[in-house]
């Protein structure tokens, strides 16, 4: 059976508190990694502008882990799961303007991932920008869902807790199914960090060199000094960041 493990790593805009960061991830615990054959890892990354937003996308991630998320259970999956974040946002009391806001619902993006370790496939489904990069023998081999930086914007299609503002969910989610081989890479990452990769010149050295050898080999401090120089030249937007890194063997 394919052997994986990972690390990840989110971090909240400069200036913010842990609390304040609207990413969210979904990881397999340590008796699933040493036993199961199916793996689902998932991230989200929360819109600012809407209320309770980290909680929603906390939610999403969640539910990736026993819900369905194919085209045909995907919206009594969504209807679930807004239902559990209307019950949260009730149960508090907001001032009237807080209150106003929290009616429109909250936003996300989301990606989710199967691992299908027998089969060594996986299965990625995705609304939104949040991005994964498959990198074999050092070299980009598969980005999904995005394709180039033109496509990370300002108005990216969202998953809404309100059914109201749920615009065309059938088309706004994309689906992939790929195949895995040992020594493979797979990177899961939310927009800005993806962003950058994407803008890249010498991308395959920069992803190697850059992010995968700088991730494995030192501390989330040390992470964090890295990405907040990237930010301070606005090579990277100054915006939450989530990287899941998982490597097959």
């Amino acid at each position: 059976m394919l052997q994986c493990h990972f690390k990840s790593i989110s971090l909240p805009k400069f200036g913010n508190s842990a609390d304040e960061n609207e990413d969210n991830i979904l990881e397999p615990s340590k008796s699933e990694i040493e036993s199961d054959t199916l793996i689902r890892f998932a991230i989200s990354d929360g819109a600012t502008e809407s209320s309770f937003s980290k909680e929603w996308s906390d939610l999403l991630v969640c539910a990736y882990k026993d819900k369905p998320f194919d085209k045909i259970h995907l919206p009594e999956t969504i209807k679930k799961i807004s239902e559990t974040w209307h019950s949260m946002a009730n149960a508090i009391e907001l001032p009237w303007y807080a209150q106003q806001k929290a009616e429109n619902g909250a936003f996300a993006t989301f990606l989710g991932l199967t691992i299908n370790r027998e089969e060594n496939s996986f299965d990625a489904v995705a609304i939104g920008d949040c991005s994964l990069f498959q990198i074999r023998n050092d070299e980009l081999y598969f980005l999904f869902p995005v394709s180039s930086v033109e496509d990370f914007n300002n108005t990216p299609n969202l998953i809404a807790s309100n059914e109201k503002y749920q615009t065309d969910l059938e088309n706004n989610v994309v689906y992939y199914n790929g195949k895995i081989e040992p020594n493979d890479i797979i990177l899961l990452a939310t927009d800005a960090l993806a962003a950058w990769i994407l803008k890249q010149k010498n991308r395959n050295l920069k992803i190697r060199k850059n992010l995968i050898e700088q991730f494995e080999k030192n501390d989330e401090n040390s992470f964090e000094e890295w990405l907040n120089k990237k930010r301070a030249t606005s090579r990277i937007k100054n915006d939450d960041v989530t990287l899941l890194m998982i490597k097959f063997e």
